[in-house]
């Protein structure tokens, strides 16, 4: 019986329960589709955030790789010249004995011959006042510099060691007005009124040729698209180096207050803006000389590069995701189409019967508990027998008693109208929960029934058999369950029978 079923199911010449079937494994494909879809969108944002997050620690990796070289190469020739320049260091000494001695005989500044004193010493002369202002010098266009303005820490610095009264020197230090790197050393004079102060060259010496910092920033910027630039700034926010390319001798008025932050709190500072329609990061990272005691050579190192956008970086990959994303949409949705088709039918009729195509017993008591507990409105419980339907099959088979059963669960079904719940729970017993619907509306469902089932089975005469129905309908009550709706819609239906079938009974208590 239960093949014949199912093999009747697929013919076209009942089609109740393959639109059911087919209705259900739409949904199916729907839900397999949208779940599968779901899930591959995840795994592509997933790998989008990855990747995102792969470019930006690339970046980072770039830009403290370039971090770590700059400070070790400024480490490195703070340390070269400590321990290697101790002769020019004595040479400082030794012109500086001469130049006091020369103050002695010559008190007048104004009166020395800073060329020739140049020419024959090989460094600049620098004649620093108790103001702290260079009033004489063999490097003109820093006479006048006032270091009070300038550089007031500095100016400390000076005035305190004009009172010490002892010589002092810097191993790397900068030239205020050129960024040039060179090597200073300070001598009070004896009054305690000034300072001379001799400068020695340094970027041509082979030491700092063989250890300049300046080409590794320089291979730095060229090595990595990303970087924009990298520079070098004293204490101040001037330039060290490289004022003859082009570049602002000193830091950009905007980026000082966080040039400043990183210098005081010896610790990294950011900040990003806009610069012609481009985003970049001003890193400022402060150094800090260990063994030197001159303030300017407390540096602060500034890397600028670009905030690369994602999107452009994800041009590389458009055609990878494009190709990822096509090739999952396709097999996704194959995939649910083949998985519906596999499994519609199997969960199709776990909660329908496989002849009628209508919800089976467990189903249907499922729901029919679930309205009841939602109190979904007035409910009519309906129980439909065949009459006479054993006939059928001694008489016409089991094939042909079959047809008559979808006809019957057809007609059950259509005539039922909106807002109803029917199944078939028996070989030929069917049943119908109504809701939302008045008493005499259920009662007009069950004469059309009746009504439509006589048309139906009227041909049947002529082998002599007398197929009709009989109804038995009860009304829940407040306190009714699943189980006492089939109890007295039974005892109804029974009536029915007994006044002669084909004719429906409601359930009255009294007449029982």
């Amino acid at each position: 019986m239960l093949y014949y079923s199912l093999t009747f199911c697929t013919n076209a010449e009942e089609k109740g329960c393959h639109v059911v079937d087919k209705s259900f494994r739409l949904k199916l494909t729907g839900i397999l589709i949208s779940f599968t879809l779901l899930l591959s969108l995840v795994i592509i944002v997933t790998d989008y955030i990855r990747l995102k997050k792969n470019v930006e620690t690339s970046l980072e990796m770039q830009i403290q790789v370039a971090e770590d070289e700059i400070i070790t190469s400024l480490a490195t020739i703070d340390k070269v010249y400590n321990v290697l320049d101790v002769e020019r260091e004595r040479d400082m000494i030794e012109y500086s004995q001469d130049l006091l001695e020369l103050y002695e005989k010559q008190p007048d500044f104004s009166t020395w011959d800073y060329k020739a004193l140049k020419k024959k010493m090989g460094m600049d002369i620098f004649i620093i006042d108790k103001n702290n202002v260079v009033i004489e010098s063999s490097y003109k266009p820093d006479i006048g510099l006032d270091f009070n303005l300038c550089c007031s820490k500095f100016s400390s610095l000076l005035t305190e060691r004009r009172k010490l009264g002892v010589f002092a020197h810097d191993a790397l230090d900068v030239q205020q007005n050129t960024g040039g790197f060179k090597k200073f050393s300070y001598m009070p004079t004896p009054d305690r009124n000034y300072i001379i102060e001799l400068g020695y060259l340094l970027e041509d010496k082979l030491v700092f040729k063989e250890f300049n910092f300046l080409d590794t920033m320089h291979k730095l910027e060229n090595e990595n698209d990303q970087i924009k630039s990298i520079k070098l700034y004293n204490y101040l926010g001037l330039l060290l180096g490289d004022r003859g390319t082009g570049k602002e001798k000193e830091i950009n008025p905007s980026r000082k207050p966080i040039f400043t932050a990183a210098y005081k709190n010896l610790k990294k500072e950011e900040i990003t803006v806009k610069e012609n329609g481009q985003t970049i990061t001003y890193r400022y990272i402060p150094y800090k000389a260990d063994t030197v005691p001159g303030l300017s050579t407390n540096r602060v190192v500034e890397i600028a590069y670009y905030d690369v956008p994602f999107s452009s970086v994800l041009t590389s990959y458009r055609n990878q995701f494009l190709f990822q994303t096509a090739f999952i949409a396709f097999t996704t949705i194959v995939m649910s189409i083949i998985l519906a088709r596999m499994i519609a039918r199997p969960v199709h009729l776990a909660f329908h019967d496989a002849l009628t195509g209508l919800k089976n017993r467990a189903a249907f008591d499922d729901t029919a508990v679930e309205w009841l507990r939602q109190k979904k409105g007035p409910l009519q419980f309906m129980i439909i027998d065949l009459d006479n339907f054993k006939s059928v099959n001694d008489i016409l088979g089991h094939g042909e008693g079959d047809k008559l059963l979808v006809r019957a669960a057809n007609i059950i079904d259509k005539e039922s109208g909106k807002d109803h719940l029917a199944a078939r729970i028996g070989g030929d017993e069917f049943v119908v929960l109504f809701s939302r619907m008045s008493d005499d509306h259920v009662i007009e469902r069950a004469n059309s029934m009746l009504e439509t089932m006589r048309e139906s089975f009227s041909y049947l005469e002529t082998e002599g058999i007398e197929l009709s129905i009989s109804i038995g309908i009860a009304v829940a009550k407040k306190k009714d369950t699943i189980h006492t709706l089939y109890r007295k819609a039974d005892l109804a239906l029974y009536q029915s029978k007994k006044k002669g079938k084909d004719q429906y009974s409601l359930y009255d208590s009294n007449e029982l």
